[in-house]
C-alpha cells in the first residue's frame, strides 16, 4: 500500500469514530522521526485543559514496515488522540489510553517493546545514510541518518547475531 497522508488520515478518521471523537488534526510524514514510529502532540491551554492538535508518522516506517504494523501505530497514535481528546487530560500509557487501545482494536497499547516488522525484500541502503551489517552473516544491524562516534568508531562494536565486526556502508 502507498502510505500518503490522505491514506493516513482516513484511517485517523475512522479510528477515532470507533470510539465516537471526530478527527480534525493536521497529519504529516516526518523524515527525521527515526526513533519513534509516529507522536500524538497535547498541549494543555488554561480554558480547555489538554488536547490534541497533530499528529507525526516516522517516514521510514512507512516505507519499510508492514501494512499490519503501520496500521497499529496508527491506531496506537489514535488511542492517545481519542483519550486526550474525551478526557482532556494527558494519559500517557496509563489504564485510560489502554481503554481506548482495546476500544479502536490495537494491541500496540504501550505495555510491551512493540515488534516492528519490516516488510521483505526491502533496501535499507535506500532508507539510511548510513547501514549496519554483520560481518559473518550479512544481516542487516541498524540505520542512522547521521555519523555519530558509534560510526566513527565502529570497529569497538560486534554484532549480536555472530558476535562477528560490524560493517558500516555509507550510503551517500
Amino acid at each position: 500500500m502507498e502510505w500518503t497522508v490522505e491514506v493516513i488520515k482516513t484511517l485517523c478518521v475512522e479510528y477515532c469514530a470507533r470510539c465516537g471523537v471526530e478527527f480534525n488534526a493536521p497529519v504529516a510524514i516526518n523524515p527525521a522521526l527515526t526513533r519513534a514510529l509516529g507522536r500524538c502532540f497535547i498541549r494543555a491551554t488554561a480554558r480547555t485543559g489538554w488536547h490534541p492538535y497533530k499528529m507525526e508518522f516516522s517516514q521510514t516506517m512507512l516505507k519499510t514496515g508492514t501494512d499490519e504494523c503501520i496500521k497499529n501505530v496508527i491506531m496506537h497514535e489514535c488511542a492517545h488522540y481519542v483519550a486526550t481528546y474525551k478526557t482532556r487530560e494527558n494519559h500517557g500509557h496509563d489504564a485510560t489510553f489502554k481503554f481506548y487501545c482495546a476500544q479502536i482494536g490495537t494491541t500496540n497499547d504501550g505495555t510491551h517493546f512493540f515488534n516492528f516488522e519490516r516488510k521483505p525484500n526491502v533496501k535499507m541502503d535506500a532508507v539510511w545514510r548510513y547501514t549496519l551489517y554483520c560481518e559473518k552473516c550479512g544481516d542487516f544491524l541498524g540505520g542512522r541518518t547521521r555519523n555519530s562516534k558509534i560510526l566513527q568508531n565502529i570497529y569497538q562494536y560486534h554484532s549480536n547475531c555472530c558476535h562477528a565486526p560490524v560493517i558500516l556502508k555509507k550510503n551517500w
